[in-house]
Formats: structure tokens, sequence, C-alpha cells
């Protein structure tokens, strides 16, 4: 009964930590823009900040990654990266020249960034319900965008970094209060293991390398669309609050999608799911590349969250499934930093660019090309057939 408790406390706790862990992110990722424009950079200095964030990010995933997976006390590792990256969004309050701002955001981003794929290896490694944890998190960014909205409106911009701040430490104070973590680097009467993990090991992993290839092509554009479709709605006669809406609906609709998946899991396997999210991105962007109204596309939000629903979460299970438990950690923070973060930077580059040329239209069409190639790339490693994940250990 005590047992039952326990375990009944620490989901909960596990909810709040990825409530407050993505509040942080809705804070910020929407109206960063805004606030650099509000304190003088023009747009180009903004790609160029966001980039470099982006940038630091994926070198943090490979720096962080290392440790967290061979260190003894997992979880104090994750608490000084989101204590940091809190400390960081308060400090950059004082910098308004571009070179400084570029540094600070970098290094933001750099403890910020492999915080959330770390969290994720580690829910997943403690056989927790990831999908539904990973949903609160998605609620979390949606109150966020809706709330810093409406405060920075009332108090100025600047109260975004506040509540970033705030959030990520309250965050800290949930991971504090969990139970100590697994640790796969200690044996039954704690005595370390010889091996501990490193870089080489993952990579000789086969699958491990063909599912890094198509992340590299599917989860970037996830992030792109972020900075693009407030293009391609004011195109279509939207206005500013529409898309704020827009982006509402989105968010939440990726939560739904996000607790349904362990009952879709029972008659439709990782895998096959997988190719299902990638098809509907395909056909998402595609169909968002013929310039449609802007009542079609605030329609069509609950596609971004068949969409990401399945491919945030799918993706992070997939990986988790083909890997070693004590290789686990590692690969996902790898899958973070070059399979997600710098996909993002190639498709926000290339999107500008075609943006610049073309139009926001013709950058949905760029986007669903870019996952067709991943589609090509799982199918033609066979990465939709369940044997495909599970006996490909280096031992």
């Amino acid at each position: 009964m005590e047992n039952k408790i326990n375990n009944k406390i620490e989901k909960s706790k596990s909810y709040l930590l990825y409530f407050f862990m993505y509040f942080p992110l809705g804070c910020i990722a929407p109206l960063i823009g805004m606030y650099l424009a509000h304190i003088g950079f023009n747009g180009t200095q903004v790609g160029v900040i966001t980039s470099l964030g982006t940038g630091a990010a994926a070198l943090g995933g490979i720096f962080w990654g290392k440790i967290y997976s061979n260190s003894k006390n997992r979880k104090n590792v994750i608490i000084i990266m989101m204590l940091l990256a809190a400390l960081t969004a308060v400090s950059s309050l004082m910098i308004k020249t571009f070179i400084l701002y570029a540094f600070i955001y970098s290094v933001l981003y750099f403890f910020q960034g492999p915080s959330h794929g770390l969290c994720d290896s580690m829910v997943i490694e403690n056989n927790e319900n990831f999908p539904a944890i990973r949903a609160i998190g998605a609620i979390g960014y949606a109150a966020a965008v809706y709330v810093a909205g409406y405060m920075s409106e009332k108090f100025g911009l600047e109260v975004i970094f506040y509540m970033h701040g705030v959030t990520f430490l309250l965050a800290c104070l949930i991971m504090k209060s969990k139970a100590e973590l697994k640790n796969h680097l200690t044996t039954k009467n704690k005595e370390p293991q010889a091996r501990k993990v490193g870089y080489i090991e993952l990579f000789q992993n086969r699958t491990f390398r063909k599912l890094l290839v198509f992340a590299f092509f599917t989860l970037g554009t996830t992030m792109a669309h972020n900075t693009y479709f407030g293009y391609l709605y004011k195109e279509g006669g939207g206005s500013l609050k529409g898309i704020g809406i827009a982006f509402l609906l989105m968010a939440g609709s990726e939560c739904l999608f996000m607790l349904l998946i362990p009952f879709i899991n029972r008659k439709i396997s990782t895998e096959k799911l997988l190719l299902f999210g990638v098809i509907i991105a395909i056909f998402r962007f595609g169909v968002y590349g013929l310039t449609l109204p802007a009542y079609i596309l605030l329609g069509s939000f609950f596609l971004q969250g068949i969409m990401n629903g399945i491919i945030l979460v799918e993706t992070v299970k997939y990986f988790e499934k083909i890997l070693e438990p004590r290789m686990a950690s590692i690969g996902v923070a790898v899958y973070y930093a070059l399979g997600n973060n710098l996909s993002a930077i190639g498709c926000n580059m290339l999107g500008g660019v075609i943006l610049d040329k073309w139009g926001p239209a013709q950058v949905y069409i760029f986007f669903a090309l870019w996952n067709t190639i991943g589609l090509v790339v799982y199918m033609m490693n066979s990465l939709h057939k369940e044997a495909a994940a599970g006996v490909d250990f280096v031992r």
C-alpha cells in the first residue's frame, strides 16, 4: 500500500516537472523575436541570435549527454542545467549589445536545450508513462504562450524572462524532491560497472545511425514551422492575434494526441506509428504550400497535434528501444543535438533564403520535400519494420 502511494506521488511530481520545464519555452520562444526587435535588433540580427542559440543547444546536447550518462548523480546534472538556464535568462535582461546578447543567448540554450531530452530519457528509463507526461509538457507550453502574451502586454516584454526564470526554478525544486534515479553505472551490490558510455561505441550501432539520419530530415521542420507559420498566416489574411490563437490551438492539440498514444500503441507499433506521423507531416506542409486562406490554416490546427504528437514522442521511444539501457541517455542527447537542433538550424536558414526569394508558401513546399527525404530514408532502411528495432547492440 505504501509503495503504491509513493509511486503515485512520484508520478505526480513527474507531471509537475514537465509542466514547469516546458512553461519557460512557451514564455520565450514565441516572443523572443519581438523582444529583440524591441531592444533595437534588426531581422538579420534576430536570425543570427536564434540560430546561434540552436547551435549551442546542439553542442550542449553532446557535452551534457556524456556527463549525464556517466554520472552517479544524474538527477543533480539536470538540476544544475536548469538552474544555470534560469539565471542566464534573467541575466540577459542587462545586455543590449548584439555580440554580447548573441553570446549570452547561446549560453542559455547550451544549458536549457539538452535538459528536456535528458528528462525524456530519465522518464522512459524509469518506466513511467512518457506520452502522458510529455503531454503535460505540451500543456505547460500552451499555457505559457497565453500567459506570457497577456503579461507582456500588461507589464512589457521583459517579463517573459522573469517568468522563464521562476518556472525553471520551480522545476529544479520538483526534480530535487524526486526519488533518486536508477543508476546504470552501479550494480545491485553498488559496485561500479567496468564499461562507461562513449560516442564511438554509440555510433557503432547501425540502426542508431540510420534512425539519426531519418530524424535529421524529419524533426527540423517541426521547429522551423514555429518561425515561418506567422508569415504564412498573415499572407492568408490573418492577424497577429490570430497567430497567437493558432499556436495555442496547435499546442493544445499536441497534448490531446500525446495522451492517446499509449492506447494507439496497443494496436500499432512505434515503428508503424512513426511512419504514419511523417506521412501526415508531408501532407500538411504540402497543403500549406498552396497559399490557403487564414481561416483554413487555423482550422487545420489538429494536424499539428497528430503530427507532433506522434513524431515528438515516438522518435524518442524508438531511440530508447534500439539502444542498451546504459547507452539510452547519451543516444537521446545526440538525437536532440544532431537530429533535432542541427536540423532546425538548416531548415531555418534555408527557409529564410526561400522566404526572401519566393515567399512563405514555398518555404512549406521545401519543408514537405525535406520530410520526404526522411520518409525515403525510413523506408529504404526498413525502419518501419518492427524487427529493425531491438538487436543491434554492440556487446
